[in-house]
């Protein structure tokens, strides 16, 4: 096995992981977007035709974090559970690729297909109960 260029690929792989989420955590939502759009309205001169429509988008704004992004979450434990089924689908695969057998495939396809619909469903932040489970 080449480990040069699954090394290469990892690294690919990786980088382009970082770049995405660092563009996701770097937009300003919620509580930042509301201060920033309040330094704006702050800006605007007493005359200005657009402020009523700023002070009112920024109601909204703070009345959604209030009433939903400040109960949105993720389930911690299911995005464990996901990511362990998929790190044991990755391990079997390498095995299926190593030692054959087709019993070797089918168990990872099946670890892979919960893992990532493990992932798919308890990865977005959404309103829960004390226990995870989507309301």
């Amino acid at each position: 096995m080449d480990w040069k260029a699954i090394a290469t690929i990892a690294v690919g792989v990786i980088g382009l992981i970082g770049v995405l989420v660092q563009r996701r955590y770097n937009r300003a939502v919620g509580r930042d977007r509301a201060k920033a759009d309040l330094d704006l309205l702050a800006l605007l001169p007493e005359d200005s035709s657009v402020r009523d429509e700023l002070r009112s988008h920024i109601d909204e704004t703070i009345r959604h974090i209030i009433s939903v992004e400040d109960t949105e979450r993720r389930d911690a434990f299911g995005i464990a559970l996901a990511s362990a089924f998929l790190v044991v689908s990755a391990g079997l695969g390498y095995c299926f690729v190593e030692y054959g057998g087709w019993w070797l495939a089918l168990a990872g396809a099946f670890f892979f297909v919960f893992g990532v619909v493990g992932l798919a469903s308890d990865g977005p932040r959404r309103q829960r109960d004390s226990r995870g489970r989507r309301l």
